[in-house]
């Protein structure tokens, strides 16, 4: 069956917002932990009281994973192109908006590098240090619009780079987030077969490795192809969710992210309930790496693979409609101007 783009850019929206908001009250929980607590996650739950980030949002209700995807929307509608001076200001504008949401609004890469620039840090220089998931999380709209358009991973990974330089400006981040976008553009392109996905994914950090400030750091794209085995390899769910779990730990730093990311959807093979389901049950960075999981897996199966009743729960608890987004990045994408 034929899967329409605004099938497909929808599915990615309402992956990336409801693997997030699926993976709220498991976000950095053990996986005893979160079995102790839930069972198995496959609707929403509030976080449980005292939640080292979550504390008092609702049951359904999504974070800065889903909210800094769209703030680039935002940047990216207004100029059709990155803008990395306008990215910085989008985050800032959201972060004030929900300075009473949070304990903090930002993981720490952002957090540190938005305090520099407030201070006089010029934009690039404030990144430099950047090695968390913050750059792959928020990534989203920028596969879309790459894949709609058919880029190259050269021109993704450009972009990408563009976007890093604010929070990110490091290759390990940079890899991460060419990774997760240029994934998601294969996804919106049609690709259907998990392992050629897998291998574009590596080829994208590899290329990745290229921009940004040199830091201490695995490579990317080995892990991802260790991750992506396990789970090829795994005899059942459950014992693929173990193996990840225990070499990645699934924690906010990009080397072990983006790979159990990866290793999740290999596992969940691409379909967005049982990959995002896996994903907030893990353990770990449960929210940013269910969103993450959930985009690739919703590009490439299309919003009707997203149950529509953690769609439904979505836009009402955040007051949300991903049609008029998907529609805006679809008009986009012919327009968009490519780094240089």
């Amino acid at each position: 069956m034929k899967i329409s783009k605004m099938d497909r850019t929808l599915g990615c929206l309402y992956g990336t917002a409801t693997g997030d908001a699926l993976g709220v009250p498991s976000s950095f929980l053990t996986p005893n932990r979160i079995r102790e607590l839930y069972g198995w996650i496959d609707t929403f739950y509030p976080p449980e009281k005292g939640h080292i980030y979550h504390d008092g949002l609702l049951a359904g209700e999504y974070t800065d994973d889903t909210e800094q995807a769209l703030a680039l929307t935002h940047s990216f509608l207004r100029y059709r192109k990155v803008v990395p001076e306008d990215i910085a200001k989008e985050l800032e504008k959201w972060a004030d908006r929900v300075k009473d949401k949070y304990a903090s609004p930002f993981g720490p890469s952002t957090e540190r590098a938005l305090k520099a620039i407030r201070e006089g840090c010029p934009i690039g220089e404030s990144g430099k240090y950047g090695n968390t998931n913050g750059s792959a999380m928020r990534i989203s709209p920028l596969g879309i619009i790459h894949g709609l358009r058919d880029s190259s991973i050269e021109e993704i990974v450009r972009d990408v780079y563009q976007t890093c330089l604010v929070t990110h400006n490091t290759k390990v981040a940079v890899s991460s987030g060419a990774a997760i976008a240029w994934g998601i553009a294969v996804c919106m392109k049609g690709e259907t077969d998990i392992g050629k996905v897998v291998e574009e994914t590596i080829k994208a950090a590899a290329a990745g490795e290229a921009y940004g400030n040199d830091i201490p750091a695995p490579s990317i794209g080995k892990r991802i192809d260790y991750a992506a085995d396990l789970a090829f390899k795994a005899k059942s769910p459950q014992e693929g969710m173990d193996a990840i779990y225990s070499y990645f730990g699934g924690g906010d730093l990009c080397a072990d992210s983006i790979p159990q990311t990866i290793g999740l959807f290999v596992l969940g093979k691409g379909d967005p309930k049982n990959t995002i389901e896996y994903a907030v049950n893990i353990g770990g960075d449960c929210d940013t790496n269910a969103a993450m999981a959930g985009a690739m897996a919703g590009a490439m199966n299309g919003v009707d693979a997203v149950p529509l009743v953690w769609r439904e729960t979505v836009n009402k608890v955040n007051h949300i409609d991903m049609t008029p987004v998907a529609e805006d990045l679809i008009n986009l994408a012919p327009k968009w101007q490519v780094a240089e």
